[in-house]
């Protein structure tokens, strides 16, 4: 038996503040360590010692054996947990430490090279008379062409050693192979040190089960039954479930003895997954592969199970045997377990973050008010267990949907909404859910997620009215998307994520569909592609690593006479119709605020000396700073023929901009602007800046018009009881030459 007392944590995120608390809960030390973006990580404040690592690259810092290695044996660590991802399956790491004389929480190195090759894996399973499903290792994207002819379209091409969804595409045709190898190549590389992939014929539509097993160095495994894990989205899990629903007893046999068999054979020690995939329609089941590590949906097992696995993992590395542990195959699981996985879908800052709570609740993870995760990492907030000893499946799926619509995260978009729909499905709550659920079902109830609405609100508006895309201010200046000139199409980045390689130059001639740039997000690489062939005219200076927000002009295209003519033939599938409409919007907008206007507001507004709101913020404001959100064109109506008949400007100007070069929020109203001080709309955007000024520690500017009887400032300024209890006043607006005096 041996003795661990300190344990250096390879990981970050919500799985190294786990480890942290099992390592605790056994009277063990611990130490984290953290790459530059993670200095105000929250599993840095839950180890014993922190210890910033020294490489630039965020992610490459945890890959840094040998630094990893050396910091452990520097802070006196006996052991080093790797959790999940990064060198958790690292057969050179294992052996490193073993050299150094510290114990790797996990199987032998020779057990991970053995199940870090898929291949050499599915050569064991087929030993034992496993099914594995058809395919093969590859060395070339030619190889993987003449492959997949073989074994027939659909295929899956696969990284060989990693999992978690990276470096896996799912490959409909010929025509998709090469650039699908591509990617699945460079994300397995990037991933887990190691490029190589192998492809395997793609199971339509099946059920994801795994089984967890646990086996110590004397020769005992046991299984703590299965987990459907077949929710997906990008092959990245979304929703888990233990144990496994309207699973057919016999097969649920079949499956849990093969996991033994494997394991058994295998020699294999510690914690581990094996993954299958089910048929349930014929039966079939296939091993897909044997995951040697802890998993991200442990939870739920330990759930229904009662069992610490992580503590688990420590004691058998120590030498403790099953037995010791209380531990044998008698163990039936108690109801069920369901884990949500909560993501973040964009960049920003939490500004609120408030977890549910209750018998029968768990939350493992990382958020905290005032914390800005790092777009170079898996984007995982939150794990939300909710376990039900007692009753139904039907009664777990309406608890844990119930605890998604009580957790709260503002400031960042994250995906409650699509959980909280996810979970009031007939087909999950039937338990009949397959990989393919997320690709089929297009009718999610959006559920409960007004702590992101207006976040939402602010990203359509700028996408649907074609301006340029800015970050919000005070996160290091605006992070300006390209200026697209009228002749050119802009190249608009889809989700956030960071640069893996920009593919073009200006100049290049492209053709509709070529690979612009590559993006992280995710844990998966996603091509920026041409929608027109043409010219590249300009090209954001982009570099490895650098972050990119959703719909920034990454490339623009100076379309050639022959996209032109194909986007002239059929208009009604772009975006054309819409951006048309939109410019004419804008361009009423402009004709209604111009010299000479009949516009009643803008006439009212110069009978009485005064400015519009937009010029006003116009003078305020340094020259073409100004970026406004919301309904920047403004509203029209229409005749029987589909023709403007009536318009009215956007209701209440705001954005920000910069006042001498320094950033500020700036709004105003008058009677140029639609619904006046009354209007819903105003109070949502007043909010969402005051919001934005808070969190940015930016001035705020209100440009308030009293014309209407105070209403708008008695709605916009809090009420004075006497002179000097507000520091805000209010601009009289009138016309001058010069720039106002404002304050606020």
């Amino acid at each position: 038996m041996t003795e661990l007392n300190r344990v250096l944590i390879a990981n970050r995120g919500e799985i190294a503040i786990r480890i942290a608390r099992a390592a605790a809960s056994l009277g063990m030390e611990s130490v984290a360590i953290f790459s530059k973006p993670d200095a105000q990580a929250l599993h840095t404040r839950q180890a014993t010692v922190s210890v910033a690592l020294t490489g630039e690259d965020a992610i490459g810092a945890y890959l840094n054996i040998d630094e990893i290695v050396q910091l452990a044996v520097d802070h006196g660590c006996d052991c080093v947990h790797p959790g999940y991802g990064f060198l958790s399956e690292n057969a050179t790491f294992a052996k490193a430490l073993r050299a150094r004389g510290i114990e790797f929480i996990g199987p032998s190195p020779e057990t991970l090279s053995l199940f870090g090759d898929k291949v050499a894996a599915k050569a064991l399973a087929t030993e034992q008379g496993i099914p594995v499903i058809p395919g093969q290792s590859l060395s070339s994207a030619q190889e993987a062409e003449s492959a997949a002819q073989e074994i027939g379209y659909p295929v899956m091409l696969k990284a060989a050693a990693g999992g978690g969804g990276r470096g896996m595409r799912a490959v409909q045709d010929a025509d998709e192979i090469q650039a699908a190898y591509a990617r699945c190549q460079s994300e397995a590389e990037k991933a887990f040190g190691d490029g190589a992939v192998f492809v395997e014929k793609l199971i339509q539509r099946p059920r994801h089960i795994e089984v967890q097993v646990l086996a110590d160095s004397a020769g005992h495994v046991i299984h703590l039954r299965e987990r459907d894990c077949s929710i997906q989205q990008r092959h990245q899990k979304v929703v888990e479930i233990a144990p496994a629903p309207n699973l057919d007893e016999s097969l649920r046999d079949k499956l849990l003895h093969d996991a033994l068999t494997l394991a058994t054979a295998a020699k294999y020690v510690n914690a581990g997954t094996v993954e299958f995939l089910l048929e349930p329609e014929t039966g079939d089941y296939y091993f897909i592969e044997c995951n040697p590590r802890i998993q991200v949906e442990h939870t739920i097992t330990e759930q229904v199970m009662g069992v610490d696995l992580v503590a688990s993992q420590f004691q058998i590395a120590a030498g403790s045997t099953l037995a010791d542990l209380g531990l044998n195959q008698a163990i039936t699981p108690r109801g069920y377990a369901i884990q949500a996985r909560v993501v973040a879908q964009g960049i920003g800052t939490l500004t609120a973050y408030k977890e549910p709570s209750g018998i029968g609740i768990r939350v493992d993870a990382h958020g905290y008010a005032g914390y800005a995760p790092p777009p170079q990492f898996d984007p995982l907030l939150a794990k939300l267990i909710c376990h039900l000893p007692t009753g139904s499946f039907a009664h777990a799926i309406a608890a844990t949907r119930r605890a998604v619509a009580d957790f709260h995260i503002a400031g960042l978009s994250t995906n409650l909404g699509q959980l909280h729909g996810i979970l009031g499905h007939t087909l999950v709550r039937d338990g009949d859910a397959r990989t393919s659920f997320l690709a089929e079902v297009t009718d999610l109830d959006a559920g409960k997620i007004s702590s992101n609405t207006l976040h939402l609100l602010e990203q359509q508006a700028k996408t649907i009215t074609g301006t340029t895309h800015v970050a919000a201010p005070g996160t290091g200046g605006a992070v300006q998307g390209l200026d697209v000139a009228e002749s050119d199409q802009g190249m608009e980045c889809p989700m956030a994520g960071t640069v893996v390689a920009l593919k073009v130059a200006e100049g290049d001639l492209v053709s509709l569909g070529d690979d612009l740039v590559i993006i992280s997000a995710m844990k998966m690489e996603t091509a920026v592609t041409a929608s027109c062939t043409g010219s590249v005219s300009s090209v954001q200076p982009l570099n490895e690593g650098d972050a990119v927000s959703p719909g920034e002009v990454l490339v623009t295209i100076t379309p050639s006479q022959e996209a032109s003519v194909q986007d002239a033939l059929d208009p009604e599938n772009s975006w054309v119709p819409t951006l048309n409409e939109v410019a004419t919007l804008q361009r009423l907008a402009t004709e209604r605020l111009a010299p000479g206007s009949e516009d009643p507001g803008v006439v009212r507004q110069r009978s009485r000396g005064k400015l519009t709101c937009r010029e006003r913020i116009e003078l305020v404001l340094d020259t073409g700073s100004f970026r406004e959100i919301g309904s920047i064109a403004g509203f029209a109506s229409y005749d029987w023929e589909g023709n403007i008949d009536a318009f009215t400007p956007a209701n209440h100007v705001g954005g920000w901009g910069e006042i001498e070069a320094r950033t500020a929020i700036v709004c105003a109203d008058d009677f140029t602007s639609r619904g006046g001080h009354a209007d819903g709309a105003i109070g949502a955007k007043s909010l969402y800046l005051d919001r934005l000024a808070t969190e940015m520690r930016v001035p705020s500017v209100r440009l308030l018009d009293g014309s209407s009887g105070g209403g708008s400032v008695a709605a916009m300024v809090p009420q004075q009881k006497a002179d000097g209890d507000s520091e805000a006043k209010e601009s009289s607006g009138a016309i001058k030459a010069g720039r106002p005096r404002v304050s606020g």
